[in-house]
């Protein structure tokens, strides 16, 4: 049985996994009167922080991750959450030849930076969705997974107010991998009225340098989440 973990820095609190939604895929929920999402309300790269070790954040699709896992704990595809309309961008991080700070990995042909925007019906089924993310990850079991830590807990992110947000990370390998370095994999939840932001961040290393509790004395760089989550606040308000 795989074990996947959450690298936390911050307060967190044990929840027990909510049940399932009661609206069914998109197709049948109920359209929001006057209100969706549109691709003003997605980040662009202007948008993300810049990649430590002097790379820079590009758009792309080649290699990206399907919607229905965009997350190795993702057990269904997103439409199972209700929402009317779902719009996703993806990045990766881009080095001059020879300064990646990081171990090459498979990463380095893939996207490392996911954004996903839903608009719900109103903000009782966007909190529900919220809940049903937040239990997929924190009941993690996904298949060919060596996970290096052995517990799941989400660090609430203050965020744009009204907007609340949350991250969580596992940190992993494959079983059977040749690759050299570990996964660790970010899953940031932002909620503002009836739409959600979900981010997924990755990247690979023998270990994180980044921490989500900035106040800490010792902690490193500021993790990648953290200005995901905070853009998402802002693009979500739009």
């Amino acid at each position: 049985v795989a074990l996947a973990s959450c690298l936390l820095l911050g307060h967190c609190a044990w929840f027990s996994p909510p049940p399932a939604p009661s609206s069914g895929p998109s197709s049948g929920a109920t359209q929001p009167q006057g209100r969706t999402i549109t691709e003003g309300n997605l980040m662009t790269a202007a948008d993300l922080p810049a990649p430590i070790g002097g790379g820079k954040v590009i758009e792309t699709d080649h290699n990206a991750r399907s919607l229905d896992q965009l997350s190795i704990c993702q057990r269904q595809p997103l439409e199972t959450l209700g929402a009317s309309a779902i719009r996703s961008r993806s990045f990766r991080a881009r080095y001059p030849s020879g300064d990646h700070p990081f171990p090459p990995s498979p990463l380095d042909e893939e996207p490392d930076r996911y954004v996903v925007a839903l608009q719900f019906a109103d903000s009782s089924t966007a909190e529900r969705a919220k809940w049903t993310y937040q239990s997929w990850v924190t009941d993690c079991r996904p298949n060919n997974i060596h996970a290096m830590r052995l517990s799941f807990n989400w660090t609430q992110v203050p965020v744009v107010d009204p907007a609340q947000a949350e991250v969580a990370e596992i940190a992993y390998r494959n079983d059977g991998s040749s690759d050299r370095c570990a996964y660790f994999e970010s899953v940031g939840l932002t909620v503002l009225e009836d739409r959600m932001m979900i981010t997924v961040h990755l990247f690979c290393t023998d270990e994180s340098p980044y921490s989500v509790n900035i106040d800490d004395d010792e902690a490193g760089f500021a993790h990648p989440q953290l200005g995901l989550v905070e853009a998402a606040a802002r693009r979500l308000s739009e």
